[in-house]
């Protein structure tokens, strides 16, 4: 269960980063987490509660632009963010698995 939380994850966020999104401030860990643990989530699934705390952070943290970001939060499905997305999504997708086995 947890590997392919982590693998539904990686696609959906992959997903995400492949037109324009919506404001231009970066999202807090608290909007972000929100987000995440809806069932309507960009994820294609709801993140569980015990994990969605790592997950928002490392979404946060991480150097996705403020425009993939809102795009999660607004749940924007149609989202297609750039080539540094792509990339840094790569890179927290490693990391996913951390938060979901803590």
């Amino acid at each position: 269960m947890k590997k392919s939380l982590s693998a539904a994850m990686i696609v959906a966020a992959l997903a995400l980063t492949s037109a324009c999104g919506g404001g231009e401030d970066r999202p807090s860990k608290g909007e972000v987490k929100t987000s995440i643990t809806s069932k309507d989530s960009v994820f294609g699934t709801s993140i569980p509660e015990a994990a969605a705390d790592c997950v928002a952070g490392l979404l946060v943290d991480s150097k996705l632009s403020d425009k993939t970001l809102n795009a999660i939060v607004e749940k924007d499905e149609d989202y297609k963010g750039s080539k540094e997305d792509r990339e840094a999504l790569t890179d927290v997708s490693k990391k996913f698995s951390e938060c979901v086995t803590n």
